[in-house]
């Protein structure tokens, strides 16, 4: 029997000694009860301060996105005019220059002999100038670079701030391009992340706020002076790389403040730090208070933690090795930890319990591998190396077959659960030795934090086995925090794909349907075609975004025959509008990237009997640039595939991808659909601040078609028709229409046109 089994047996006498020593070591406990409280108030205020900065990271992250999206774009820009002009053979005629610089847009140019020497120019002024060493412009001239984009920076002749671009050819001279910075810093003064971090400041207590990026420049401050600076302290630095939330008390202008550091993420890529400090004057103040109620509050818990070990101890039963303890390893029992859970959950102050589930993910293999006995040998080493690594069997139970239980009674907060469940992990990184052999052991863990909504040991243990599915098998360390969302999402999803499954058998044929918005020509002024947009309607949940049953659907491997369905709609209504003599109408259907990387989907969609070559040709296909991310070329190539059965493409939201216009030639595509950011600014801001007519003038070079998305008012409209663009949807026009509404809206449309 071991030492903690015989603990259970001893006479009552003995455990009046340490309940003693906790009495005469009253004055010592009560100074540590005070330090703990000022600890739970520095806790507490970091919980409050990662709250808000959290709250804020989303914005601060989409602001400095956008930034960097907005700038590609004009760097792009500046590439392709610098193409261009190393094409051209008369570049060194500065008339060709000035026709160049209006045609694309660029303020100066200016080309330059293999010396150095300004040989044609739009500005007949600097004919002749050459550079000289330390100028910029020279920098890049003695460089091995073949291209280069600065930063924009001032002029060094005229003063006046520019993004400048340039680019050598083969026999060492070189074209430079400027853009004005004016008109280039109003446009992006929209992305200010300046403007968050002063609405950060303006809450209440909140003393500085400061947004970092990964170069350590302070990009925005609420104080000015901070701004523009880098910080050149190699310990905050150091804090600053950590990719986790870090706190701390510290000095700032011969002040004490609470700092709390949040790294900033977009798209899984670190693009800064969200810094926010916290007066310390009120903490302070709290200390006083806690002292005089801390002597009070000591005593009790001496008086409380006595009397639990005297009634535990005096309920131990004779047979209590056998009920409550695991024979094959050792441990406490499932049984034994319901009864450790239900004390739990009966006191009303449960702060700082978890529950940590291990699950042996690979023992059925195991098991199957080399046998049950085999696998009963590895289970119990691995319940004396946690046994060993917890240095205690107390709060260590086995739960089932392949799974264990920790109880942790004192955690303060996620970050010490979280290096906990680490530790645990981490004792595997060796394989076990069973016999001669040796066997790697792959764990998951999943935690729960006991709160208020846990009224029940059931509750705990089923929130911590729904965790499971949320970990990702390719994580290093998976561990899994649980959330309520994981439940209601759990439910969600389940009642989302029985109606799926119901829709695609043919069992619901109400839930799910399509609508259809109208898209407008803008140069024949008539309704050309529609956008087939999915709908789910479920009872209870209400109407299901698409993109959270398109996403659902492709993770459960339902995306294609949900995709087959829904083209099947189309070519329904396709049908249906070629019987009524309506002709010439197309209705463009989204394909998920799953579906154009199936084997087949090409064979399916020639042999599909509703898809007639009438019909397929009355289609367009709509495909986003996020799908060509991994598959470029088997994508590209499946499209080519498509358009030779007369299948129209269009690249839809673009601007948001990884493409750009230099290289979408390339693609077997006739239309690209503008996303919907660039046609919300055009009502906020002036036209030369705007880039949406640089996106359909370059799109028309290469010979595609511009569709403009999200279309809203008139401003836009009158916009987008005198840059010439070709089709715009949006609800200017009209918002999706059932099929038989949608078919009502065309006639109207365009008979009234015809009678104008």
């Amino acid at each position: 029997m071991r030492k903690s089994d015989k603990l259970k047996t001893v006479e009552v006498t003995y455990f009046l000694v340490p309940f003693l020593i906790l009495l005469i070591g009253f004055s010592v406990l009560t100074g540590l009860t005070v330090k703990n409280r000022v600890e739970e108030k520095y806790a507490l205020l970091e919980e409050r301060t990662i709250e808000i900065a959290n709250s804020y990271s989303h914005n601060v992250a989409h602001t400095a996105e956008a930034y960097d999206r907005i700038t590609a774009l004009l760097d792009n820009k500046i590439r392709i005019v610098a193409q261009a002009l190393m094409r051209i053979e008369d570049k060194d005629n500065s008339e060709v220059l000035k026709d160049i610089a209006k045609t694309f847009e660029v303020d100066e140019i200016y080309v330059y002999s293999s010396e150095g020497k300004v040989v044609s120019s739009t500005y007949d002024q600097v004919l002749g100038w050459e550079v000289y060493e330390g100028h910029p412009v020279h920098d890049f001239m003695v460089s091995n670079q073949t291209v280069r984009i600065e930063k924009i920076r001032q002029d060094t002749e005229n003063g006046l701030y520019y993004k400048f671009g340039y680019m050598k050819d083969e026999a060492g001279g070189f074209v430079q391009l400027g853009i004005l910075a004016e008109n280039i810093q109003d446009f992006l003064e929209d992305f200010e992340i300046a403007k968050l971090i002063e609405e950060i400041s303006q809450r209440d207590e909140v003393k500085n706020v400061f947004f970092v990026n990964t170069k350590f420049e302070v990009v925005a401050s609420s104080l000015d002076n901070y701004t523009g600076t880098t910080i050149e302290e190699e310990a905050l630095q150091q804090k600053l790389m950590s990719e986790r939330t870090y706190a701390e008390r510290t000095e700032m202008d011969d002040k004490e403040i609470f700092r709390v550091a949040v790294p900033i993420y977009s798209d899984y890529m670190r693009i800064g730090t969200l810094m926010i400090d916290w007066p310390t004057d009120n903490l302070d103040a709290q200390v006083l208070e806690i002292i005089r109620f801390g002597a009070i509050v000591l005593a009790v818990i001496v008086l409380t933690t006595g009397s639990i070990l005297y009634y535990a101890y005096r309920k131990n039963q004779a047979n209590i090795k056998i009920a409550y303890y695991d024979q094959l390893t050792g441990l406490r029992n499932n049984k034994y930890l319901h009864d450790y859970l239900d004390h739990i959950v009966a006191v009303p102050r449960r702060r700082n319990k978890a529950v940590l589930l291990l699950h042996v993910k690979n023992l059925k293999t195991v098991n199957m591998t080399y046998g049950f006995e085999y696998g009963d040998a590895l289970l119990k080493q691995i319940a004396d190396k946690i046994r060993q690594e917890l240095k205690t069997d107390d709060n260590f139970f086995r739960f089932d077959g392949n799974q264990f239980v920790v109880v942790s009674d004192s955690v303060e907060g996620q970050e010490e659960l979280r290096k906990l469940a680490e530790r645990l992990i981490c004792i595997f990184d060796e394989p076990v030795a069973e016999g001669t052999d040796l066997q790697y052991v792959d764990i998951q863990i999943a935690i729960v934090e006991i709160q208020a909504r846990h009224t029940s040991t059931d509750k705990i243990l089923q929130d911590a086995l729904l965790t499971f599915p949320h970990i990702e098998d390719n994580t290093a360390h998976p561990i899994v925090f649980f959330d309520e969302r994981m439940e209601k999402s759990l439910q969600r999803e389940d009642k989302i794909m029985k109606v799926l499954r119901d829709v695609i058998g043919g069992k619901d044929e109400t839930s799910f349907y399509l609508e259809y918005q109208p898209k407008l020509d803008l140069n024949k002024s008539r309704i050309i075609g529609f956008e087939a947009l999915a709908r789910l309607r479920i009872d209870q949940l209400g109407q299901i975004p698409p993109d959270e049953f398109i996403a659902l659907a492709e993770k459960k491997l339902l995306i294609n025959e949900l995709g087959n369905h829904i083209l099947r709609l189309a070519a329904d209504f396709i049908g249906r509008m070629q019987g009524q003599g309506i002709e010439d109408i197309t209705v463009a259907v989204n394909i998920s990237g799953i579906q154009l990387l199936r084997e087949g989907f090409v064979e399916y969609l020639q042999r599909a009997p509703y898809l007639s070559e009438r019909i397929l040709q009355a289609m367009e296909f709509e495909i986003t640039e996020s799908v060509l991310l991994e598959h470029y070329e088997q994508i590209n190539e499946t499209l080519e595939q498509i358009k030779r059965m007369g299948i129209a493409v269009s690249l839809d939201d673009f601007g948001t991808g990884f493409s750009s216009l230099s290289t979408i030639g390339e693609l077997h595509i006739d239309t690209v659909k503008i996303d919907r950011f660039f046609i919300s600014r055009i009502s906020r801001l002036p036209d030369q601040d705007l880039i949406t007519s640089d996106i359909i003038s370059m799109a028309h070079k290469i010979g595609l078609l511009v569709v403009a998305e999200g279309v809203e008012d008139e401003r836009q409209e009158a916009y987008l028709r005198k840059h010439g663009c070709d089709i715009i949807q949006g609800y200017l026009i009209s918002r999706p229409l059932a099929e038989q509404d949608a078919v009502a809206f065309l006639r109207d449309y365009n008979d009234s046109e015809r009678e104008q």
